[in-house]
């Protein structure tokens, strides 16, 4: 389990799939994300090669968001396949990615952390590089999605740069 100021993110639990599914859906979310079914989350959440977390707000307990994680055990990377939030502005995200990259680079093995994001997506770019993400690339015309061709652009933290950063001391949700 990981700990932020606001937030508990942890292992997602069979009975949470189908609150996961009602976030991924959500009208704010969908355009953003990949959707699997519940018997493909049923998998993200058992399977050795993936993560998948809940995110909840930790003075209720409710259920704000989940993010997936794919791993890569052989080249050692954590591939962040998706995060989705219900409640914006409460610097949720920002708690959230912050947690996950120091989980990544204290509690697995991963040399790698990235992710993807639509270059329409302004507010997780400014996010990702805030937070010290590298932009590596844009992945031209690479999703279809609703009649058109969506680019993806790749983001991406090594694990020299997050000890470089000095971000290892830090407590979840305050990098």
């Amino acid at each position: 389990m990981m700990e932020t100021n606001k937030l508990l993110l942890r292992r997602t639990k069979r009975e949470e799939l189908p609150r996961l599914m009602e976030i991924e859906q959500d009208l704010e979310n969908r355009p953003e994300l990949f959707v699997s079914t519940l018997e493909e989350h049923e998998y993200h959440r058992t399977s050795d090669d993936y993560l998948l977390f809940s995110i909840l707000e930790k003075e209720s307990e409710e259920m704000v968001g989940y993010a997936m994680i794919q791993l890569d055990h052989h080249s050692k990377t954590f591939l962040l396949r998706r995060i989705a939030l219900t409640k914006k502005n409460r610097g949720y995200g920002r708690s959230s990615l912050a947690a996950l990259l120091k989980y990544c680079f204290e509690q697995t093995p991963s040399n790698r952390f990235y992710l993807d994001v639509y270059p329409h997506n302004k507010r997780a770019i400014y996010l990702y590089e805030e937070l010290g993400l590298i932009w590596e690339g844009t992945m031209r015309e690479n999703y279809f999605y609703e009649g058109e061709f969506l680019d993806q652009r790749l983001y991406s933290m090594l694990r020299k740069e997050y000890e470089k950063k000095d971000l290892v001391n830090r407590p979840f949700g305050e990098l």
